[in-house]
């Protein structure tokens, strides 16, 4: 078979465009034009004014008689379908919803019967596996289109065919499917299309009631029992880290107490209060100490509010009376070191135990400390993390004579005496005040490692003696520097092998 040649190729062409310039002539369509203008704007331009035109069904032959791109038609295929879903002639009143999906899913997909095609357009006419990537978008706007002609039916059934989620979202926001849209957004993990849905809802509840604080409660309660958990879990992150200024246009409702009411609403009481007494740590709480009791203690009763909750709510309850001795000691002994701000239970006594340093008088320091095992008992501090913190504040604060009549006391130390022994190590106390309190050590394990931290070489090597550890006086060995020492080391380490 022969190919045709170049001038039948030619004259095929021209036929085309006097065909399609014809058309355009017709006074029905009244788009007048010469051949060179034809060229000028060229077959995609002619399609693009023809819909301008409201021409859809032309545009679409012209599409398929020129055989133009594939998206291009497409193009045509969806202004045709929605003009006709958008038109009111009794044969469209008369179709049901399923029937007028169906008929809008033909022009989307199908050619008409009657058209004249060529060869080369037959060629190029799109399989039926890739029909539904080149109508991406099409069917989402031919839903629009039958939503604003009052078909919301038909909408919602050609939506489910569409399978361009930045084209299908946007449309069930339009048409106010929003947990639907939300629910397509998750399923891509798309968190701007999420976020625009959330938005657009948000705005829509607040326009549909006069009064804003219903429309943010009806927002709130349809994303708690309509919307998915990552929807509210996305709400939360963005109302967490929005301040008060980026509120709602509209709303007399800060992001905060949305989240609060959110967070209450869906039964999440420990994250509610949780959020509550965090909120009262911000820079602009922290200031003023008064602003942040009341906040504590709305946690309080946030946390009130669930069975699951009952130790947060005990916690905060106790944490809110520290803030109140708190400000009493230092009101008391007008001193801002004494249970300084924002400081721990353990803090405070040991903050008590320190400031009895500054005091003379010998009541004064006799109060001091009985503030301290007052607070102690009032918020059941361990007796051996107090006995710590008494031997942590005494020797910190060089009240060794207190330290020792802690140490003699009719009271049986529950920590032992090796915390004294290392406090007056560590605080470079003489001899004679370290051995006060290693001789007291019963474990020899425990003496010889006092000896080591003193650098009482001779007596830690006579503990290891007598335990007749060998390893112990090699590690004497390796940490003294000393001639003699490590002579005597070496002395021994003969005798035992």
């Amino acid at each position: 078979r022969m190919l045709p040649s170049a001038t039948a190729h030619k004259f095929v062409a021209a036929a085309q465009k006097l065909r399609v310039l014809n058309a355009l002539r017709n006074p029905s369509v009244g788009l007048a034009m010469t051949s060179s203008q034809y060229d000028e704007v060229t077959a995609a331009g002619i399609v693009a004014r023809l819909v301008a035109m409201k021409r859809p069904a032309l545009a679409s032959s012209i599409c398929t008689y020129v055989a133009l791109e594939n998206s291009i038609q497409a193009f045509a295929r969806a202004s045709r379908a929605a003009a006709f879903v958008s038109s009111s002639t009794p044969e469209n009143t008369k179709l049901s919803d399923s029937q007028m999906a169906e008929v809008v899913i033909a022009m989307l997909t199908k050619e008409d019967a009657g058209s004249t095609t060529s060869d080369t357009t037959r060629n190029k006419r799109p399989s039926s596996q890739h029909t539904a990537l080149l109508n991406r978008g099409a069917y989402a706007a031919v839903a629009l289109a039958a939503n604003k002609a009052g078909r919301p039916g038909v909408s919602s059934l050609l939506l489910m065919l569409e399978t361009s989620v930045k084209e299908k979202v946007p449309a069930l926001i339009e048409i106010g499917a929003f947990a639907d849209a939300a629910a397509v957004a998750v399923s891509v993990w798309d968190a701007d299309l999420l976020f625009l849905t959330l938005t657009s809802f948000e705005k829509a509840c607040l326009q549909s009631s006069s009064d804003a604080n219903q429309g943010r409660i009806k927002f709130i309660d349809m994303i708690i029992h309509k919307f998915t958990p990552e929807a509210m879990n996305l709400l939360q992150s963005y109302y967490r880290s929005s301040n008060n200024s980026m509120a709602s246009p509209g709303s007399t409702i800060d992001n905060e107490t949305t989240l609060m009411n959110l967070l209450i609403s869906s039964q999440k009481f420990i994250e509610a209060g949780s959020h509550k007494a965090i909120s009262s740590f911000s820079k602009d709480k922290k200031k003023n100490r008064h602003e942040r009791i009341p906040i504590i203690k709305e946690a309080s009763r946030v946390f009130g509010l669930g069975k699951e909750s009952v130790f947060q709510k005990v916690a905060t309850d106790e944490y809110c009376e520290l803030l109140v001795d708190q400000d009493r000691l230092r009101a008391q002994y007008n001193s801002p070191l004494v249970a300084p701000e924002s400081s721990s239970v353990t803090y405070t006594i040991l903050s008590i135990l320190k400031h009895a340093a500054s005091c003379e008088s010998p009541n004064a320091v006799k109060k001091l400390y009985q503030d301290a095992d007052r607070l102690a008992k009032k918020y059941r501090v361990p007796e051996k993390r107090l006995w710590y913190l008494k031997v942590r504040g005494l020797s910190e604060s060089q009240q060794w004579s207190s330290l020792r009549v802690l140490a003699d006391s009719r009271a049986k130390s529950p920590i032992g005496f090796k915390p004294f022994a290392f406090a007056a190590i560590r605080g470079k106390q003489a001899i004679g005040e370290i051995m006060r309190y290693v001789e007291r050590v019963t474990d020899p394990d425990e003496r010889f490692d006092l000896f080591c931290e003193a650098k009482l070489w001779k007596r830690a090597l006579d503990e290891a003696n007598k335990l007749r550890d060998t390893s112990k006086i090699i590690h004497v060995r390796s940490l003294c520097n000393s001639s003699e020492i490590q002579g005597i080391c070496d002395g021994l380490i003969s005798q035992l092998s």
